[in-house]
């Protein structure tokens, strides 16, 4: 099996929903909505989203299996798809989206802060940036209870173990909260996923 046909597995069980929905939650209101997800992966998140009917995405990543992947989504064939080259600007214009979201994907980054500059740019009046994840913290003991005890969720404590150091570093670093105070924009953070993820969003001002 290769890594992207992998990563699908993990984004299909049944977990990961779970794991997903703070920042389902956290997206715009309003009818039309426009949403790019950038470091979609296997496309989970937006066909997820596709309960959201007032919502219109986008997926954007830099590995083309697993845009492959999401493309094999029925719910997504519809929704356009984007090869990024890392480095680049993000192919698509100022102001074109209410949210730009990024799951599992600053933290792995060495340095964000040019992504984060170009998804600002990319965000319309009162837009929001909005990251999820992984805190590297214990979690609270109830958290089986929450995604049971399916086959596939063996790939939760795989996660867990992978992404905890990392996470633990994102959380010291603060870059988003930073991010916000530089451009004079409103920040929140919540713990999430029984303490296991952090969702953190900035919103730009209405004008």
């Amino acid at each position: 099996m290769n890594g992207a046909r992998f990563f699908r597995r993990v984004q299909d069980a049944p977990w990961y929903a779970h794991f997903l929905q703070p920042v389902l939650a956290a997206l715009p209101a309003q009818p039309g909505a426009a949403v790019l997800d950038v470091g979609t992966g296997a496309g989970k998140l937006m066909e997820l989203g596709q309960a959201l009917p007032h919502l219109h995405w986008t997926g954007a990543d830099t590995d083309a299996a697993m845009l492959a992947e999401a493309r094999q989504r029925p719910l997504l064939h519809q929704t356009p798809l984007h090869q990024l080259t890392p480095g680049d600007p993000l192919p698509f214009p100022d102001a074109q989206f209410d949210a730009v979201t990024f799951c599992s994907v600053l933290f792995l980054l060495p340095d964000p802060t040019p992504l984060l500059a170009e998804a600002w740019r990319m965000l319309r009046p009162n837009g929001r940036l909005i990251a999820l994840t992984p805190s590297g913290g214990a979690g609270t003991p109830d958290i089986m209870g929450t995604i049971g005890w399916h086959p596939s969720n063996w790939t939760f404590f795989l996660w867990r173990q992978m992404t905890a150091g990392n996470g633990r570093r994102w959380a010291q670093q603060k870059t988003l909260a930073d991010f916000a105070r530089q451009h004079g924009a409103a920040y929140e953070k919540k713990l999430v996923f029984h303490d296991l993820a952090v969702v953190e969003w900035v919103q730009r001002a209405n004008t």
